[in-house]
């Protein structure tokens, strides 16, 4: 009996839509070929091309006082409802408009047009803006290999340090697939210097520490 009552309430949660904030916890979380992230209003309408007179391939409107559904969890790069922010991914652009991931699941792709120049932001303006604010933290499955903190933006640069349990991980710039960071670690000891933030083929190690 005990054991039904468990399951009963494990399959009830599971139906039950989240408020839980959506954001990149691994590698895979993040698409190779994202360039960048859209900030959406609470309504999306994505046409097949960009053009106002193509079809309309998608239509969604949410409210950051009441849970997504679940196939929501497919759409958003990061969705956060106490601070009424939401960003998805974006793999192309054409002049005013942008085209989005809306279904990570299966890859499915449509074009939107800007309201204004700020929606859309490059990797790097996305780093530099909210990297700063919040600092960095590592994603759960990088390798080791990137908590190597370098003198410079080269392999063959000096071995400065290494991450190991870092409390923050503070961006001052980024520098291509470099960042150059002040790493305050569980030694207490403070360390500055470069970390690879992603790799050359597109992997991501790092993700702005949002809250």
């Amino acid at each position: 009996m005990k054991k039904f009552i468990i399951t009963l309430f494990a399959m009830i949660i599971t139906m039950i839509p989240a408020f839980a904030d959506i954001q990149p916890w691994v590698m895979d979380d993040i698409p190779k070929s994202a360039i960048g992230l859209f900030q959406a209003n609470t309504n999306i309408k994505l046409y097949e091309k960009p053009d106002l007179k193509s079809e309309i391939i998608f239509d969604k409107s949410w409210h950051y006082k009441q849970p997504l559904d679940k196939d929501s969890e497919s759409l958003f790069a990061i969705f956060m409802p106490a601070k009424e922010l939401s960003y998805i991914y974006v793999t192309d652009v054409d002049e005013d408009w942008v085209e989005i991931l809306y279904d990570k699941k299966n890859n499915l792709r449509g074009w939107i047009k800007k309201e204004d120049e700020f929606q859309f932001m490059p990797w790097i303006s996305f780093y530099n803006l909210y990297g700063r604010k919040y600092g960095l933290r590592l994603l759960k499955d990088s390798p080791d290999s990137i908590k190597e903190i370098y003198s410079g933006t080269e392999n063959a640069s000096q071995l400065l340090g290494k991450i190991k349990m870092p409390k923050t991980i503070r961006l001052t710039t980024i520098k291509g697939n470099w960042a150059l960071v002040s790493v305050l670690d569980i030694d207490r000891i403070p360390k500055t210097g470069f970390v690879r933030w992603r790799s050359k083929d597109g992997d991501f190690y790092m993700f702005p520490a949002m809250k």
